[in-house]
């Protein structure tokens, strides 16, 4: 069983590792037109809460999304677009295709950072030391994905990967049609960190209205909290 960790007030640096949001989330559950990345949740946009909690943890950071990269210019971060065409469904290839992108991009800017941090872009409370947590249980001999759980369930989406895996995962993606990431790092040498528990869920999705309202209680809570 895993001991409890305070929660920390700053965030934890770990030069090895690039970081990637993946952004292309439609937001379909939220309500029609919603572009989630956008969406203002206490009076910024989302990917906003999340770019300022991961970019101090890691030695570059990059958006992952399918738009248009034109619509992040203003963020200040470089955005790469997924290379691989809608099927003949009109179905985007998914978030695997995601990981593909900001892992080639890890590949080309950062070659001697061999390890690519990805999250998605609708967890705002990432933990500021999520990457130092991550890095110290990178054993020996290292698996080639380390994912997070929490209270029972796997975020698939927030995980540390080898880039060297970027071979295997251009073919997953481009020859065998793989949409999912579960099923992408079923087929690879796959660790899971079981995430110490903490008052409030840091991995929370937002994922329906629900969820944006619990998240903006959180908010407000915290900001009148002496």
């Amino acid at each position: 069983m895993s001991r409890a960790r305070p929660s920390v007030e700053q965030p934890i640096r770990v030069g090895a590792l690039v970081g990637a949001i993946l952004a292309g989330g439609e937001g379909r559950r939220l309500g029609p037109g919603t572009e989630k990345p956008f969406r203002r949740l206490h009076g910024k946009p989302l990917i906003e809460h999340v770019l300022a909690r991961l970019t101090p943890q890691v030695a570059g950071v990059v958006i992952s999304a399918h738009t248009d990269p034109g619509r992040f210019e203003r963020l200040g971060v470089p955005v790469v677009s997924d290379t691989v065409a809608p099927d003949p469904d009109g179905r985007r290839p998914g978030p695997l295709a995601g990981v593909l992108a900001a892992m080639a991009w890890a590949r080309r800017t950062h070659p001697f950072s061999p390890w690519l941090l990805t999250v998605p872009v609708d967890v705002p409370f990432l933990p500021l030391d999520l990457t130092v947590y991550l890095a110290g249980h990178m054993h020996v001999p290292e698996a080639e994905i380390l994912t997070v759980r929490y209270r029972g369930r796997v975020h698939h989406a927030i995980a540390v990967w080898s880039t060297e895996l970027l071979p295997a995962l251009t073919k997953a993606v481009t020859e065998e049609g793989v949409r999912s990431i579960e099923r992408f790092a079923g087929t690879r040498e796959t660790a899971v960190l079981e995430w110490p528990r903490r008052p409030r869920d840091p991995f929370l999705n937002l994922n329906t209205p629900a969820d944006w309202a619990r998240a903006e209680a959180w908010l407000s809570h915290q900001r009148q909290a002496p």
